[in-house]
């Protein structure tokens, strides 16, 4: 497949027409129409749809994550080659929650020196975290989901869920706090698109509590605010802000502190994974690190 032909399909994508992209890329417009034409002949598909406003076919939408994946691929082996050392590590793509990303990742690349493989970094919600490597955008995610069958995929570690309260005499000294109690404050915490609130509300619902979620969120910080406002307490696995205290909650039923399952995943066929994998364990033994101190 000619990746010179798979650029121009997404530029047009991209730009919405054909004369747009055409005047985009300083070509002809009919020149830009033939080597389209040649591309569908190759894949057997049409792309778009005749006219002046060339509308992308299903098949189009189809093929536009894996052609953004194919020329990704195609810089980062150019790169390498290039490269005077070819066992250098390729750059890698990482994508998760924006409390792992500040809380883990970012942290991480800080500390991984001038030979680390990470360079960028995509913040996603957690719900959206395996969708980027469905649609090639990054090349490993940490999510707090069980990953997809197809995926390979290391556990990174165990997150606590904090109940935060402020940092006043009562619970100073403490470095828990039952479940039931939990339930009998008001709570600030984030809406269902986190799996902080999914365990939450499963925890609550198996032990045959009810609580009032005084206020839902979109931002962890928001409700860390309320806390610290004496307004409720922060249910959180974020590290705690603004003077917070955190107290490991505790269920009736079991010695483990409520946590997230974080989960490092990729796509096993792809074709850095020698680096990746590599990467992957040095971030789980950098999270080991970070919990034990």
């Amino acid at each position: 497949m000619d990746l010179r032909l798979v650029s121009y399909f997404l530029r047009v994508y991209e730009a919405g027409s054909i004369s747009a992209a055409a005047r985009e890329l300083r070509v002809g417009q009919p020149s830009l129409s033939r080597q389209l034409r040649k591309l569908e002949r190759d894949l057997g598909v049409t792309l778009f749809t005749a006219g002046q406003r060339a509308t992308a076919t299903s098949a189009a939408l189809a093929f536009v994550p894996i052609a953004r994946d194919l020329l990704s691929h195609a810089e980062q082996a150019e790169a390498k080659m290039k490269s005077k050392d070819h066992d250098a590590n390729v750059r890698l793509t990482i994508a998760g929650p924006p409390t792992t990303v500040a809380d883990i990742i970012a942290p991480f690349i800080a500390t991984s020196g001038a030979d680390g493989s990470l360079a960028n970094v995509r913040e996603v919600l957690p719900t959206a975290v395996y969708l980027e490597l469905a649609q090639y955008r990054v090349d490993l995610v940490v999510g707090s989901s069980p990953p997809p069958s197809h995926l390979e995929h290391i556990i990174l570690g165990y997150a606590p869920i904090w109940a935060q309260l402020p940092e006043d005499e009562k619970n100073i000294d403490r470095k828990e706090i039952s479940l039931i109690e939990v339930t009998s404050y008001p709570i600030a915490i984030v809406d269902d698109n986190h799996n902080v609130r999914r365990i939450f509300d499963q925890a609550i619902s198996e032990a045959g509590l009810s609580v009032d979620i005084a206020f839902e969120t979109q931002s962890t910080q928001a409700s860390q605010a309320l806390a610290a406002a004496h307004r409720a307490v922060c249910i959180s696995s974020d590290d705690p802000r603004f003077g917070l205290h955190p107290l490991l909650i505790k269920r009736a039923d079991t010695t483990a502190p409520l946590s997230i399952t974080l989960f490092c995943a990729w796509d096993p066929k792809h074709f850095a994974i020698k680096q990746i994998k590599s990467t992957a364990l040095a971030l789980q033994e950098f999270y080991s690190a970070q919990r034990i101190k």
